[in-house]
């Protein structure tokens, strides 16, 4: 008898012990589609950076709501490596935090992932979601998701934009970033923008700020109180200027009409250059008349484009736009996620090339 019970004690143990990737799934109404593809990892010691969407879409005629998500994460043997879940618990649930989470029929909803920093001992190579709906007489439904996400080699050499400087990414490749929650599927994207693809998901606003960290004395409305007001733009890497428009006004309000006949005046004065490889760098927001190279120039790394300014009808700080993508086009391209060097964080004796992340200070090499 104490044998028997030995057996199935180390048999329970052994199928605890096992590694399990795929579980078997009923079929669901609920269709999801990963936003983009390839999806992409960060990897700066043991933690793991991911910027991805999952587009559901349900094919009946009834509403459902988001209750659950899950998500475990596996290493290259299959060995579970972190577990992590929304729900609707508690008073303040959060499950809240994806802001919308009802589904109407037909209607596709963009659920931005909410675990977009994962702390584990050795890189990931599977990511499974499960998502749990609850609709109208009881109904339940389940809908799940692989992800195998890969590592993005870049083949460019980066340094941030602006020489010299301190520097406060006021955006940066993070959860909260507007750059990072762009919804393809809302009307002025979709429709006026035409965006299919979004390549401002790893985009910096970088602004420029004093020893004691302001970015302006005085109104901020004014341009001439910003501390980044003239400051030099230089090219982040070499290349070739493929686009380069630097006669639009600063200041431009936003007007919903205008945006519809030229949705460039979004980005304002702004260049592309080509760095080969497939890999592109975007600046914008450049102050008018500034501009100093032209389409089919070679820039160098580090050499003088432009003056930050305030042009296009982004935000009210005057910085640079900044994003590593994988096309010229302005609006339709995939955004890339970007390392750079030649810089280090405020407190820090010695440069850290690596990624720059949300909220950051950092001083600049150069003149």
């Amino acid at each position: 008898m104490k044998h028997a019970l030995c057996t199935i004690l180390l048999s329970l143990l052994a199928l605890i012990a096992t590694p399990a990737i795929a579980e078997p799934a009923s079929p669901s109404s609920v269709t999801i589609r990963v936003r983009p593809d390839p999806v992409y990892i960060e990897r700066t010691g043991d933690r793991q950076f991911l910027s991805f969407e999952l587009e559901l879409l349900d094919a009946t005629n009834e509403p459902l709501d988001l209750e659950d998500v899950r998500l475990r994460a596996f290493d290259k043997d299959g060995h579970l490596l972190a577990w992590e879940k929304l729900d609707g618990n508690g008073s303040r649930p959060s499950i809240e935090v994806l802001g919308p989470h009802h589904l109407e029929p037909g209607k596709p909803l963009t659920v931005f992932n909410p675990f977009s920093e994962l702390d584990t001992a050795v890189p990931i190579t599977l990511l499974r979601f499960e998502l749990r709906f609850s609709g109208p007489n009881g109904r339940r439904e389940k809908a799940f998701a692989e992800i195998r996400p890969q590592a993005f080699a870049q083949k460019t050499s980066l340094i941030l934009p602006v020489a010299g400087a301190h520097l406060w990414a006021y955006e940066a490749s993070g959860f909260y970033s507007h750059h990072r929650r762009l919804d393809l599927n809302d009307p002025f994207n979709h429709d006026i923008m035409k965006l299919t693809r979004n390549s401002q998901r790893y985009a910096l606003d970088l602004v420029v700020v004093d020893d004691q960290g302001e970015a302006f004395h005085g109104d901020p409305g004014k341009q001439e109180n910003w501390v980044g007001l003239g400051a030099p733009i230089v090219a982040p890497g070499s290349g070739t200027i493929v686009a380069a428009v630097g006669n639009k006004p600063d200041d431009i309000p936003y007007d919903l009409e205008a945006a519809k006949k030229e949705p460039a005046l979004m980005a304002g004065n702004y260049l592309v250059i080509d760095h080969g490889n497939g890999e592109y760098s975007m600046l914008g927001h450049f102050r008018t008349g500034t501009l100093v190279v032209k389409p089919g120039d070679h820039v160098e790394r580090g050499q003088l484009l432009a003056k930050m300014g305030h042009s296009g009808m982004g935000s009210g700080l005057v910085h640079v736009h900044y994003e590593l993508r994988n096309s010229p086009d302005l609006f339709d391209g995939d955004g890339l996620p970007a390392t750079f060097q030649g810089f280090r964080r405020v407190g820090s004796p010695v440069p850290e090339p690596g990624r720059v992340g949300p909220g950051w200070v950092v001083v600049t090499e150069g003149k």
